[in-house]
C-alpha cells in the first residue's frame, strides 16, 4: 500500500493479479482496478503526479498513467520477481529488488537501466532483496535495502545521474 504525496489516493497491491486505487476525498471509494499482470502485484508506488508503478511476481514492472488506466505506457521484463519497488521522486529512479539478490535500478524517462547492484562479493545479500528506500535527499543517490538474510546495506549509486 502506497499513498499519494499530494493527492488523497492509495494504492494497494493484491495477490488476484491487479492493484486498486482508491480515493479517500470524501467516501472511500475504488477509482479503478488495474489489470496487466499475470500473477501476484507486490508492490505499487506513485512515481509522478500522473504515474503509478507496479511490480510482480510475473517478473515485470509497468508503468500506468492515471489519466490513462486501460494499459500501461511501458513495461520492463526481468529475469526475477520484483518485490518492494522504490522512488526516488527528484532524480526519477526507480530502484527494483528482486527474489535473485539483484537491486536493478532505471530511470524512469526512458526506462533505461542505471546498474545492478552486485550479488557476488561480500558486501551483497545472501537471499532475496525485500525492499529498497533511497536517502531523502534532492541530489543523492543513495539506497538502503533489506533482505530475508536479515542486511541492512546502504549503497551509493555508482552511475552519475543527471537531474
Amino acid at each position: 500500500m502506497r499513498t499519494h504525496n499530494s493527492r488523497k489516493l492509495v494504492a494497494t497491491a493484491s495477490k488476484d493479479y491487479t492493484f486498486r486505487l482508491w480515493d479517500f476525498r470524501e467516501t472511500i471509494q475504488s477509482v479503478a482496478v488495474f489489470q496487466g499482470h499475470n500473477d501476484a502485484v507486490t508492490s505499487v508506488v506513485f512515481s509522478s503526479t500522473h504515474h503509478i508503478i507496479s511490480g510482480s511476481d510475473d517478473r515485470t514492472v509497468k508503468v500506468w498513467d492515471l489519466r490513462n488506466m486501460r494499459s500501461p505506457i511501458s513495461a520492463l521484463r526481468l529475469d526475477s520477481a520484483v518485490n518492494r519497488l522504490a522512488v526516488h521522486q527528484q532524480q526519477n529512479l526507480v530502484a527494483i529488488p528482486h527474489d535473485n539478490r539483484h537491486i536493478a535500478v532505471f530511470d524512469l524517462r526512458g526506462m533505461r537501466a542505471l546498474t545492478r547492484l552486485p550479488r557476488t562479493n561480500d558486501r551483497c545479500h545472501r537471499r532475496m532483496v525485500c525492499a529498497a528506500a533511497w536517502i531523502p535527499e534532492h541530489n543523492s543517490n543513495n539506497l538502503i535495502s533489506c533482505g530475508i538474510d536479515r542486511q541492512i546495506i546502504g549503497w551509493k549509486i555508482p552511475t552519475k545521474i543527471n537531474a
